[in-house]
């Protein structure tokens, strides 16, 4: 049985609420991984790469149909191992790139293993009835599909931070729709002293999470250094990621955690297995406190 989102988030709610396992912070959240540089020829090799690394499950992005054949590739090859979000890239200037057909095909495919749709936002954010117009079109989608709406702030496009999603949120007025905290793009947004913060006050909407290694650099403001330093293998780089499971922990964040990956490549393959073990190591020291 694919376990969902939502699956897995009830189970591990329950069984923590029930005593089944220990309710310590962050213990029980699922544990993702994004897909971006899997170590293999094909899909199936691929993901088994992950087998026995401690991951609960994966995000990818779906923009593509090549991109979509990989996940049923993946689907065939591991059919126990969750989808725990697939994500698009929206253009304000390129709309064809995001054509309604397949969008309906990814939320098809979302709707089946009961998982979210990441939405970034591509373009200049200073023209904000045309990001609204976009979100709502894309929101009244997924609504029809059955499939949960999450923001992705990201660096350089429409909606950066999770402050600046916040606020597109509240315009919205769709409670339905729902945010991400990624620590990479909080870094590169200047936001890395501020994590507790923007963490209480996102915390009635949030639902996804991300977290990476990175430099200390990064959390000046503004961030000096590039995206090498701001994602990396979570046992590299002199940034103290833990503070952002700190943050998560302090406002009793229940959803998945996800190790962003995206830049990767010449790392050796050991990194996905180094980064496991650095978060579990994480954990359990946040919760000998």
């Amino acid at each position: 049985m694919n376990l969902g989102l939502r699956t897995l988030i009830c189970l591990f709610c329950t069984l923590t609420s029930t005593g089944s396992l220990a309710a310590s912070p962050l213990e029980n959240n699922p544990f993702g991984v994004f897909d971006f540089n899997l170590r293999g020829k094909t899909p199936a090799e691929q993901i088994a790469s992950l087998d026995g690394l401690g991951y609960d499950g994966l995000a990818m992005q779906l923009n593509t149909p090549q991109r979509l054949r990989t996940l049923e590739a993946y689907q065939a090859a591991r059919p126990d191992f969750p989808l725990l979000v697939g994500f698009m890239a929206f253009n304000l200037d390129q709309p064809k790139k995001s054509s309604p057909a397949h969008l309906d095909r990814v939320l098809a495919a979302l709707a089946a293993r009961e998982a979210p749709l990441w939405i970034i936002v591509q373009g200049p954010k200073d023209r904000r009835d045309d990001i609204l117009k976009l979100l709502r079109k894309t929101v009244y989608r997924c609504e029809k599909a059955g499939v949960q709406p999450v923001l992705y702030p990201h660096d350089n496009t429409a909606i950066e931070s999770a402050e600046e999603a916040l606020e597109i949120l509240n315009e919205l007025d769709r409670p339905e729709v729902k945010l991400t905290f990624h620590l990479c793009h909080e870094l590169r947004a200047g936001n890395g002293d501020r994590l507790d913060e923007i963490a209480e006050k996102i915390a009635p909407h949030l639902v996804l999470a991300s977290i990476s290694g990175a430099d200390a650099k990064m959390q000046e403001s503004p961030p000096k250094g590039d995206w090498s330093e701001a994602i990396k293998p979570l046992d590299k780089g002199d940034y103290d990621a833990a503070r952002f499971l700190r943050a998560l922990a302090a406002v009793d964040y229940k959803g998945p955690i996800i190790l962003h990956t995206f830049g990767l490549q010449k790392e050796p393959a050991s990194h996905y297995r180094r980064s496991a073990e650095a978060y579990r190591k994480m954990i359990a020291k946040l919760n000998q406190k």
